[in-house]
């Protein structure tokens, strides 16, 4: 993997630091979400619609598995290697969170739902045949088990999915793969409009049309690579901050309204021009603090629910104790509490303790879990397929 030049992604590159830094932007931007604080700055429009960045998540992915593994599996590149790396990578940490939320649920049975949790042990949104499920990642297939337990890994059960999708496809249809992604994207927007008849199983098509966009911006990547390489400095910084403002301006401004076909649209085209890595902007992306924001993305991605109610708790408890017990108010749909809008900076500075925590429990879980079983994954995989 070639790192990229401090004048821009070399054309040959197949690392794109730029969009990793990008990853860990968004995965902030949807644990800050996650918090539904109700402060002056995490309860602006942009954080509450923080959500839309997941599929961000997807329409990269399309982009770098694309970029790592297209030509490669159309070459022979055994499918049940690509999934065994693609395993290595994710199902680690989804496992070690899991686990952490049963040990919890035990917590709760152990202390008759007062205490620690304060809720019923085992509720039916916490069933244990939604946990063998989830512990598979084929929620995304068996929906009844999409809300239950680790409510963020849907996500990763749609990638697991979209995955086989790109194994088999890359294999059948050799160089026209992207053409079936975008088809396949263009598909799963219309079918998203219909959320009726889809049900729950639009989570599944927001992969699908995040991940062929993806695919299909890569394709165009490939075409155009050399001319953003030379394109001015300038013009490629207008673009960068451009895009900056209209994704900034979807999220705030639509929320729930924008198409999906939209969004992922945008954000495809934001992966083609950030991958030049020409620009200002990519320059800030490429500065150390926000590149660790990149590797330990999926990490803060998987830990921050889990980390974040811990931390609200702990601090509802303290306020209690100093006489502020009124500051919390219960959040609809979890357990989570926020703190009123009417406590102002106060509410920020609970939310920015909360990610600060998050961010640290993701550093432990990518040196402790993450990153060791990434590497013995990729150890053993010559030997797989």
């Amino acid at each position: 993997m070639v790192a990229a030049a401090p004048g821009g992604n070399p054309a040959g590159a197949a690392r794109f630091e730029a969009l990793d830094s990008l990853r860990g932007v968004a995965a902030l931007a949807v644990a800050a979400e996650h918090l539904n604080a109700q402060g002056p700055v995490f309860g602006h429009a942009f954080f509450r619609s923080g959500w839309l960045f997941v599929d961000f998540f997807f329409v990269l992915s399309g982009f770098v598995i694309a970029a790592a593994y297209g030509e490669r599996l159309r070459s022979g590149f055994p499918a049940l290697r690509f999934l065994w790396l693609r395993v290595g990578r994710i199902w680690p940490m989804h496992i070690v969170v899991l686990i952490a939320y049963l040990a919890i649920e035990l917590i709760a049975l152990v202390q008759d739902g007062s205490g620690l949790t304060g809720r019923e042990a085992f509720a039916p949104e916490r069933a244990v045949s939604a946990l063998l499920v989830q512990a598979l990642l084929l929620q995304a297939l068996y929906t009844p088990a999409m809300y239950a337990w680790s409510l963020q890994s849907w996500s990763v059960a749609v990638e697991m999915v979209l995955y086989a999708f790109a194994a088999i496809g890359w294999r059948a249809l050799g160089r026209w793969w992207w053409l079936a992604g975008v088809v396949f994207a263009l598909g799963a927007g219309v079918l998203m409009e219909f959320p009726q008849q889809v049900g729950l199983y639009h989570k599944l098509l927001r992969g699908l049309c995040g991940f062929g966009l993806g695919a299909g911006a890569f394709a165009a990547w490939r075409r155009l690579k050399r001319r953003l390489a030379a394109a001015p400095r300038a013009v490629m910084t207008l673009a960068e901050i451009a895009l900056c403002l209209g994704v900034f301006t979807m999220v705030a401004g639509f929320g729930d309204t924008i198409p999906m076909l939209v969004c992922d649209g945008l954000f495809a085209l934001a992966v083609l021009v950030f991958a030049a890595e020409r620009g200002r902007v990519s320059g800030l992306l490429l500065t150390p603090p926000l590149m660790l924001g990149g590797l330990l993305s999926y990490s803060l991605y998987m830990v921050h629910p889990l980390v974040e109610s811990l931390t609200m708790t702990g601090l509802r408890r303290i306020a209690a104790l100093a006489g502020w017990g009124d500051a919390f108010i219960p959040v609809a749909g979890n357990n989570r509490p926020a703190i009123g809008a009417g406590y102002g900076l106060l509410a920020d500075g609970a939310a920015l303790i909360a990610l600060a925590c998050a961010l640290a429990a993701a550093w432990a879980g990518h040196r402790l879990i993450e990153k060791p079983a990434r590497d013995w994954s990729r150890r053993i995989a010559p030997r797989i397929g």
